[in-house]
């Protein structure tokens, strides 16, 4: 059931315009504009042509099965609708009209007739209040938000709120490297929620990573069950606010969820192997690390940093996160400082600015990344940098060498400062070649942090 939300033959979408500003419209443009090889159906009441495709004036007048009807008209008309799509035969559909259960006691009896105009017509929804989904691999989207085309990668994002297929995808599409696979936006979550898509993820191929947002469950204990489930075969972010009242009361107005106790929501998930975050933007950050980085052995980091500042604070954030750095061995000592002046010295987080003076960037970070990657108790790697004209080196490069020689640690990077158009640079460059890169050390801890929690975890159950 859940393929045709992600992978439909045909779609028909209610709403469609001659006016090319109404909204009806977007989503039959962004379908054209991603690639989307399947049928697309306009539905008019005048029907005649819309955006170079033939329009028809109900569901029940289109020729042939219609795998998944999308729904851009008001709420009024949502429980009509569903009725045509019972008479047509069409079994799935997605309502992106608000105003249901998220606007108080009228639009919660709103949305139960539309639950029960569901019901009667067999009919599965999403929404309503979604904008539906996106899978990048068919090019297939439903927003009612302009969007570009953006790279197929191995992240998948399950959300309540419909950001995900708007402002957040835009931010994406323009701006990340590691791509999405499967996007589902799930409003109000009148029948379809979380618990199909995770149980959908759970075995499909292109999904590494699921990001999963939600403002509250209904039945927690089979939720749980399935994330630990999920859980054993990829890793799960997930981010719930509600820690507050004056959050829970937002969640309850935004998508009428019940979000129940927070505290007692995050102990559970704590024991499923799912990864608990603050917010979007630490879900996002950890998602890239799962996306880009094997697993580690446990939690000792070793840190190298072209300052001494990115030293002490890469030291803070790994006691704050769990992770630990071990001191250098003798034998990394040696082979660290062969051929530098006698009053050289490293630690771990090691401040390489004498080992750059003599041997410059690449071979410094080199040298000290090797040393590191030798010991084996040293799990994963940060490389702290910072962008000026005289620290310009191939320094993808100089990870990825790190990388192929020691492929069973990850390699995490952060640039502190520098020019705007010399970061959004290293970016590309290090992001172009799956190596994650985060603006700040305590991200880019935290993000190693959250591997670190997961691998632990998934050794305990094996």
């Amino acid at each position: 059931m859940m393929d045709a939300f992600f992978s439909p033959g045909s779609v028909a979408i209610a709403g469609a315009s001659k006016s090319l500003m109404k909204l009806g419209n977007v989503p039959i443009d962004n379908l054209l504009r991603f690639g989307y090889q399947g049928r697309i159906v306009p539905l008019n009441p005048d029907g005649g042509e819309i955006m170079g495709l033939r329009a028809y004036p109900s569901l029940e007048d289109v020729e042939g099965s219609v795998d998944l009807a999308v729904a851009v008209i008001p709420r009024e008309n949502i429980c009509s609708f569903l009725d045509s799509c019972g008479r047509a035969g069409v079994r799935n559909a997605i309502i992106t009209a608000a105003g249901f259960a998220d606007a108080g006691e009228v639009g919660a009896s709103l949305q139960r007739d539309v639950e029960a105009a569901a019901k009667r017509n067999s009919v599965r929804i999403m929404g309503p209040n979604s904008i539906g989904t996106i899978n990048t691999a068919v090019g297939f989207v439903t927003s009612i938000i302009t969007l570009d085309a953006m790279p197929s990668g191995p992240v998948s994002v399950v959300a309540q709120s419909g950001l995900f297929a708007a402002g957040f995808a835009r931010w994406m599409s323009s701006s990340q490297c590691y791509g999405l696979a499967k996007v589902a936006c799930l409003g109000n979550k009148a029948d379809i929620s979380e618990m199909d898509v995770l149980a959908y993820l759970e075995d499909d191929p292109a999904t590494g990573v699921v990001a999963l947002h939600t403002e509250g469950v209904e039945d927690g204990r089979s939720f749980v069950d399935l994330v630990a489930r999920v859980s054993l075969c990829k890793p799960v972010v997930v981010v719930k606010p509600g820690s507050s009242e004056a959050g829970r009361t937002a969640a309850q107005s935004h998508t009428g969820a019940l979000a129940g106790s927070h505290e007692v929501f995050m102990g559970a998930l704590a024991q499923t192997g799912a990864v608990p975050v603050g917010d979007f933007e630490e879900m996002f950050d950890c998602a890239k690390a799962f996306a880009y980085c094997p697993l580690p052995a446990g939690n000792r980091l070793g840190v190298v940093s072209v300052t001494g500042a990115g030293c002490s604070l890469a030291a803070d954030a790994c006691e704050a996160r769990g992770l630990t750095v071990p001191p250098l061995s003798r034998e990394s000592l040696r082979y660290a400082t062969e051929g530098l002046p006698a009053w050289a010295s490293f630690n771990n987080p090691a401040d390489i600015w004498a080992a750059i003076m003599a041997e410059g960037n690449a071979g410094a970070y080199y040298k000290l990344l090797h040393a590191m990657a030798s010991q084996d108790d040293i799990d994963m790697l940060l490389a702290v940098f910072t962008i000026a004209p005289q620290f310009e080196f191939d320094v993808a490069g100089v990870i990825d060498r790190i990388r192929v020689e020691f492929p069973e640690k990850p390699v995490l990077t952060t640039v502190l400062w520098g020019a705007s158009d010399d970061s959004r640079r290293w970016f590309e460059s290090l992001e172009g070649a799956r190596i994650p890169m985060y603006p700040s050390i305590e991200r880019a801890v935290a993000a190693a942090g959250a591997l670190n929690r997961y691998s632990s975890w998934l050794r305990r159950q094996r």
